[in-house]
């Protein structure tokens, strides 16, 4: 008896040393990345001054005389990122204090057999706090990398069924629930702006406005085609087939913003129609909508939001600068007339991810060879890891060309 009793208590302190072990790497890595973080984080002492000076100013009663006023934006604008980041390495401290407290009291105690209960809550808490830390210093090396000149705007998603037929509407429908999924774990606010229904199932086209910080620069990568392998439940032999769909991605500016913008009315092929759905005889018997193509780079916007066909199209025609001045961006042009065509096709060969749900289960992204078989939580809107590693290759792609430019 007194041998089995023996045995499993070095069994039991076996379990707890290597527990230990696992805790104190993982508190090693977060207080690793932290400093790194720390490193690259603004000085604290400068931001609470930067904020004391945007509060100064936000408090002018004259202030918000016009609210939509350049300087009044971006007034709000720094005061909540600023904010934003003193936030956050207050919850870092508090993480980081909680692991530093956690671990002293646990070597404090690990030798007392009548502490053991108060030893293993510590040691879960102590966990839990480091998982926190490393987690959020994890997305913080990210938005580090959103540093573009549109990528703290709101973005707008356009999905459109591409070949396929009733597969490429449910196509559309299982990618428009993936990314209403996936902007809710990562905390956006996510709108459904406009629809148009399949003739059998899911959608012909879906546009969802996305808002939040730099919610154009998280998903500005998903613009492309995806392909999707699967049984499929509307082919009567339920054999497997192949269904495209294309996402384009447009950042959300204010009017200021694209009133320079300049486009000649001949490269505008602009077309209307009746909206449809709810509003009315006005919207489903007077041609409200308006669809409007940029000819030179075959971009597409369709508006039947609005009740009058004026209004849609002072709305699509902001919607088609904006997305000329973020292609612009991207393609590293100084002129408008310098794009070259971006229209994203949704066909074969175009693809930047693949969805294979049969004969195997594979989500890959073409552009880094990024993989899971985890096809089920992808779908559910686990896509911060896949954003993340592309947002690392095309950080160290840009990097590249500007030291192969530096050397020329």
């Amino acid at each position: 008896m007194d041998t089995r009793i023996g045995i499993g208590t070095r069994l039991h302190m076996s379990t707890t040393t290597q527990d230990m072990a696992d805790l104190k790497n993982l508190v090693d890595d977060a207080t690793e990345l932290l400093q790194s973080n720390l490193q690259t984080a603004p000085d604290r002492t400068h931001i609470e001054q930067q904020i004391a000076d945007l509060e100064q100013e936000s408090s002018d009663p004259d202030f918000w005389n016009d609210p939509n006023d350049p300087r009044t934006k971006w007034v709000n604008q720094e005061l909540s990122t600023k904010n934003r980041l003193m936030d956050r390495m207050k919850l870092w401290d508090e993480l980081s204090g909680e692991c530093t407290a956690a671990l002293s009291l646990i070597h404090e105690l690990k030798d007392d057999e009548d502490e053991q209960e108060m030893v293993e809550m510590m040691v879960e808490e102590c966990k839990d706090a480091a998982e926190k830390l490393l987690s959020d210093g994890k997305k913080y090396e990210l938005e580090l990398l959103l540093n573009g000149k549109l990528d703290n705007r709101n973005a707008r998603l356009v999905l459109t069924a591409g070949a396929g037929g009733t597969e490429a509407c449910d196509w559309v429908d299982m990618l428009h629930r993936m990314y209403l999924r996936h902007a809710e774990q990562m905390d956006y606010r996510a709108v459904i702006e406009e629809t148009s229904a399949g003739d059998v199932v899911g959608y012909k086209s879906v546009e969802i406005l996305i808002e939040g910080p730099n919610a154009y620069g998280w998903f500005r990568g998903e613009k492309g085609a995806h392909r999707l392998v699967r049984l499929s439940p509307f082919n009567a032999n339920n054999k497997r087939q192949t269904t495209f769909a294309g996402v384009d991605v447009v950042p959300v500016l204010d009017d200021e913003e694209v009133k320079e913008v300049d486009i000649p009315d001949s490269e505008l092929e602009i077309t209307t129609m009746r909206s449809g759905g709810k509003g009315g005889q006005n919207v489903n018997k007077v041609e409200s909508g308006v669809r409007i193509k940029h000819i030179p780079t075959g971009i597409n916007v369709k508006c039947t939001q609005e009740r009058s066909q004026h209004l849609n199209k002072d709305l699509a025609m902001k919607r088609v600068k904006a997305q000329l001045l973020a292609i612009a961006q991207e393609q590293r042009c100084e002129e408008i007339n310098a794009i070259r065509g971006d229209a994203v096709e949704a066909a074969w060969g175009a693809q930047i991810r693949n969805y294979v749900l049969q004969p195997y289960k594979m989500v890959k992204d073409q552009r880094n060879n990024w993989e899971t078989s985890d096809t089920q939580g992808f779908l559910d809107g686990d896509l911060e890891s896949c954003i993340g590693e592309l947002l690392r290759t095309r950080a160290k792609e840009e990097q590249a060309a500007k030291d192969e430019e530096d050397l020329q």
